[in-house]
């Protein structure tokens, strides 16, 4: 199948969930592209893969949970692992130096965009028209524009270290300096246990090292409290934190989280 170096319309299911998701593992097979035509590294190769592979796996995870409640789910989800099979090989072929850059992107997005035509969009295809012959909920069920349950997975503070992960807390509205624990943490924020209680909208500076070395000092805002259980979302996360949670998030296994 002839490359696509662009997205177009006629790739779309209808659902702005699964589109999006599509839209970026396609730009990364393109930023892959433009890797290989600046003669980047074999391990900056390497790592774009990594980044395909752990977004793909997130995309079908989210496609196999809209889908699960239709008869055809099943079927679905096997072309998921026939896709993830062939992206093992390629990759295992990579490694082994008997695949090129340039070859790698061509195979990927041909992968990619053959999937969406021949599987893809006749699945949701059927699924419509099912729903239009009054067969059961369809396509329409869901809504154009929806979003994921959650915006950024967490990671639980069990799969980055067997220990604790200790916190200093200054409330900027309060002036006081306290203790947190971590339970987890995401691109978009933490949960984290306290003694002192933080109210809604505070505005704290947390401060902990996780792992063996990584320091992170970041502003956040109190935006749910349960208990000694404070959630809060990053406010301007710095380019340091944002780098290791993504680099975090590649190195766990996503379905597990």
């Amino acid at each position: 199948m002839r490359t696509v170096n662009k997205w177009s319309s006629d790739l779309e299911i209808g659902i702005g969930l699964i589109d999006n998701q599509h839209k970026i593992i396609f730009d990364l097979i393109n930023d892959l592209g433009n890797a290989a035509a600046a003669m980047a590294d074999k391990k900056v190769i390497d790592t774009l893969l990594d980044v395909i592979e752990n977004y793909v796996f997130r995309h079908f995870e989210a496609e196999e949970e809209l889908l699960a409640p239709h008869p055809k789910a099943l079927e679905h989800s096997v072309e998921h692992y026939k896709l993830i099979k062939k992206f093992h090989k390629f990759r295992l072929g990579f490694r082994n130096r008997t695949h090129g850059e340039t070859l790698s992107h061509d195979f990927l997005c041909s992968w990619f965009v053959q999937h969406i035509k021949e599987h893809d969009i006749p699945f949701y295809d059927r699924i419509a028209k099912g729903a239009e012959q009054g067969q059961g909920s369809g396509v329409e069920a869901y809504p154009p524009q929806q979003e994921e349950r959650r915006r950024h997975r967490r990671i639980h503070q069990q799969k980055i270290t067997d220990h604790a992960i200790l916190a200093s807390c200054y409330n900027t509205s309060t002036l006081k300096s306290s203790s947190a624990e971590i339970e987890d943490i995401s691109l978009g924020g933490i949960r984290f246990d306290a003694d002192v209680h933080h109210q809604l909208g505070d505005l704290l500076v947390l401060g902990c090292t996780i792992g063996t070395n990584f320091k992170m000092k970041e502003k956040v805002r109190v935006v749910n409290v349960s208990g000694r259980s404070h959630g809060a979302e990053f406010v301007s996360l710095s380019p340091a934190t944002e780098k290791f949670l993504v680099e975090l998030y590649g190195a766990v296994s996503i379905r597990n989280l």
